[in-house]
């Protein structure tokens, strides 16, 4: 009996085994199997990844249409949708995703879609779009679209076919009416309906101000009804007023603002620090807005759902703001400071001295530093006068300003180079700087410290006629013992030169002519090379071109002609980069542009500044940007980013 239990539970303990390596193995074997048919349904998937365009061949003039973009089988990313010039587009993209099982085969597609409306009646054609898919870029078919005459808005539709089956459609409603026609809603209509629901305001913190008080214009926009985004179509042009635009949050959120008992989403479009020029009324100009509305318009159909649910209509909506007006004072003429230069705002004024003892010919520092919140870029330093002993150069300027909601802040330093030419105690007088406050209507004035600097050693040679003592220029020195030269009564002596034939210049001027036609040979076939190397003459030249834009804008800049200042500056600018980076002046735009710098390892703050410098000269024509010297901060940093893509692009 033990004999035969014992036995029993070998053979247990050896089925045990032998299951758990059955186990083993078809667990390994099943892993296997699940890893293949990933890596199978992968490369498959990656395989069969579609991306295709689609649109109608053909629509009318006065009709929107829809432009999709699709993706089967694949994740996308950094989609760039083709150029559409020929339209207008009104909304998107709207994205929608779908995902079907065929007979176990699974089918995923991401389709981005666009509202379009044609411009002109012809021809035309939608080129490529592209997206990344595992790393791989992948482009769309072209797309042909005939743009035929304008239609009517109003179309018959046939008469209804009543369904005996069909619970929502009553037999009886349609007795006695021949044909009913699709309800169709003008553009024209819904826009004259929907003024109260989309419209935009100005609002001007400040109705009355002095003259140089810093005073905020905001552009909101307030709807009641979907948006698919808006356009800025017209800025705003300050006339009598220098302007600053603050910078807006790109992702800021609408608020919600309550007007006449109606809730209403407002977001601000446009926000501007003005500082006024001149006293009178000023106008504040309008802005105005593109905008499409996503509309729900009802159907007239007997059938339950179209009533209920309705259909979406994309309405056009063109959107202005109404102007103000600003009363601007002068400031007052009482407690005005005889220094008084035309800061306004609240200010401190510090100054100090790098070292009260020196000697000659040793340089010094003498800093006076101008900080706190209004018109800074109005403020001068105050006029000095220093001791005549001292060479003094003109100062060195150093800003820290920002622009923000609450007004321009920052400093203004100014440093002087001072080195002493004669030995002695002189004294840097104290000087005054004055500002007017608007918040409490008075003008306030501090006074810097007089400092007293010792200098020793021997007086200085190197004496500027400017500033010191002894009356002659540096000219005059130079010229001392050379006016009148010292007359030799010595016979010369005369010796016999060498004969000219076979000499070193003899065998030059004989070879010259034919180096001269080796060199002219060289020189032409360079020349063919070159000519032969489109795209390397188009970069040589662009440059040279780009300096003789400049030139003809710098006249502009002395004549204060700001409009044609920055249209030879934008066009130095755009014909540059099209050159540099072998760009068609059509195909020329800022994404395209940056596209190519980064490929071209252009450094991303170069980048950055010619961005900021190209919305300067876009919003010129709109806006007083680059009045005095903010035209030539902007001339002189257009030349300074030629100079820095010239070195950063090869």
């Amino acid at each position: 009996m033990r004999k035969r239990i014992v036995t029993s539970l070998k053979c247990e303990v050896q089925n045990s085994k032998w299951r758990k390596s059955i186990f083993e193995f078809s667990g390994m074997r099943i892993f296997a199997l699940v890893f293949l048919l990933s890596i199978v349904y992968c490369l498959s998937s990656s395989a069969q990844a579609k991306f295709y365009a689609s649109a109608p061949k053909s629509v009318p003039l006065n009709s929107n249409f829809q432009l999709s973009l699709t993706i089967e089988n694949g994740n996308g990313t950094n989609l760039k949708p083709p150029a559409v010039s020929d339209f207008q587009v009104l909304g998107g993209p709207n994205t929608s995703t779908s995902r079907q099982w065929v007979n176990g085969n699974v089918t995923q597609s991401v389709t981005y879609n666009y509202i379009l409306r044609p411009k002109n009646q012809g021809a035309f054609k939608i080129g490529k779009a592209s997206i990344v898919v595992s790393g791989v870029t992948m482009e769309s078919n072209e797309i042909s679209i005939e743009v035929t005459a304008a239609v009517a808005q109003q179309q018959q539709q046939q008469r209804r076919q009543q369904n005996p089956f069909d619970p929502f459609d009553d037999p009886f409603f349609n007795q006695g009416q021949e044909e009913e026609e699709e309800p169709q809603t003008n553009n024209a209509d819904v826009e004259k309906q929907l003024k109260d629901e989309v419209f935009m305001k100005l609002v001007v913190d400040k109705n009355s101000v002095y003259k140089g008080e810093m005073l905020t214009a905001a552009y909101k926009l307030y709807f009641r009804q979907n948006l698919s985004g808006f356009n800025v179509t017209k800025a705003p042009a300050f006339d009598g007023y220098w302007s600053q635009e603050v910078e807006l949050d790109p992702k800021r959120r609408p608020t919600i603002e309550t007007i006449n008992g109606k809730q209403y989403n407002t977001i601000e479009i446009l926000k501007y620090n003005l500082y006024p020029q001149r006293a009178g009324a000023l106008p504040v100009a309008s802005c105005e807005l593109s905008t499409v509305v996503q509309v729900q318009v009802r159907s007239n159909q007997r059938n339950f759902f179209g009533s209920f649910f309705g259909q979406i209509q994309q309405v056009p909506m063109t959107l202005k703001t109404s102007s103000a007006v600003v009363n601007v004072k002068e400031l007052p003429e009482n407690g005005k400071p005889a220094d008084f230069s035309g800061a306004v705002g609240s200010y401190k004024f510090e100054s100090s001295l790098s070292n009260k003892e020196t000697k000659t010919d040793e340089p010094i520092t003498y800093t006076l530093k101008i900080s706190g919140t209004g018109n800074l870029k109005f403020v001068d330093a105050p006029a000095l006068k220093f001791p005549v002993e001292f060479e003094v150069y003109d100062p060195k300027t150093k800003e820290n300003i920002s622009n923000s909601a609450g007004g321009m802040s920052g400093t203004k330093q100014y440093d002087y180079l001072i080195i002493p030419r004669q030995p002695g105690d002189f004294k840097i007088e104290s000087k005054t700087f004055s500002w007017f406050e608007p918040a409490s209507a008075k003008y306030f004035s501090i006074n810097s410290p007089e400092f007293t600097v010792k200098v020793t050693g021997e007086p200085s040679k190197n004496v500027n006629a400017n500033n010191g003592a002894t009356g002659v220029s540096k000219e005059e020195v130079s010229l001392v013992g050379q006016d009148i030269r010292y007359i030799k009564t010595t016979t010369p002596e005369f010796k016999k030169g060498n004969s000219f034939f076979g000499s070193a210049g003899f065998v030059a001027m004989y070879s010259a002519p034919f180096l001269l036609f080796i060199g002219l040979v060289v020189a032409r076939r360079r020349n063919e090379d070159l000519a032969a190397d489109v795209i390397g003459t188009k970069r040589r030249r662009a440059l040279k071109l780009a300096k003789k834009r400049l030139s003809i804008a710098a006249k502009h800049l002395a004549k204060s002609d700001k409009k044609n200042f920055y249209d030879e500056v934008s066009r130095a600018i755009w014909g540059y980069l099209g050159d540099k980076l072998n760009i068609d002046m059509a195909e020329l735009s800022k994404d395209n542009v940056e596209e190519k710098l980064l490929a071209r390892n252009a450094k991303a703050e170069t980048i950055s500044k010619l961005k900021v410098l190209l919305s300067t000269c876009e919003l010129a024509l709109y806006s007083p940007v680059g009045e005095g010297g903010e035209m030539k901060q902007n001339y002189d940093a257009a030349m300074n980013l030629m100079a820095d893509l010239e070195d950063e692009v090869k």
